[in-house]
């Protein structure tokens, strides 16, 4: 039974690992890693974006941005754990832009 689980969990992480690891690309839709108690609207304003979408996740939000590369700068300055290219997990989840 612990091998089903283990296995289930990595089946069901694996994509998100690889989302995460991917290289930083320039697209202007940006996803933002960032803590629960953290401001989405606040830090995505201050780095020069706005969020996409009604709802954020606990732990990331999607940006979208006219100067990715210096909102990824004043992101991290203004406290996210990281910024990665958003358009591959857009379209995982559904949203047009």
């Amino acid at each position: 039974m612990r091998v089903f689980v283990m296995m289930a969990m990595l089946g069901l992480a694996a994509p998100l690992v690889g989302l995460t690891f991917q290289p930083a690309q320039q697209s202007d839709l940006r996803l933002v890693f960032l803590a629960p108690w953290q401001d989405a609207e606040a830090l995505a304003q201050s780095a020069g974006g706005t969020l996409v979408g009604p709802q954020r996740a606990t732990f990331a939000a999607l940006v979208q941005t006219d100067d990715p590369a210096r909102f990824d700068d004043l992101a991290m300055d203004f406290g996210a754990f990281g910024v990665r290219d958003g358009a591959a997990i857009a379209a995982l989840c559904g949203v047009v832009l």
